[in-house]
């Protein structure tokens, strides 16, 4: 019976600090996820700025050549 006992102690602990994990850990992940997305999103804009930037600096040294 004593190991009974101890194997619900070890159950009921574990959901515990399962729940704790859950709690904690998950919006941490989904901070950084959204981090890591607005990082791609303003890398995003700078290649395609970079882009149209190449493309109107071709046209001006043609221009002037």
């Amino acid at each position: 019976m004593r190991a009974f006992g101890t194997v619900g102690l070890a159950a009921i602990s574990g959901v515990i600090l399962w729940q704790l994990f859950t709690t904690i850990l998950l919006p941490l992940l989904g901070v950084v996820l959204g981090l890591l997305a607005t990082a791609a999103k303003f890398a995003l804009i700078a290649a395609v700025g970079f882009f149209v930037y190449s493309l109107i600096k071709k046209r001006r040294e043609e221009a002037q050549a």
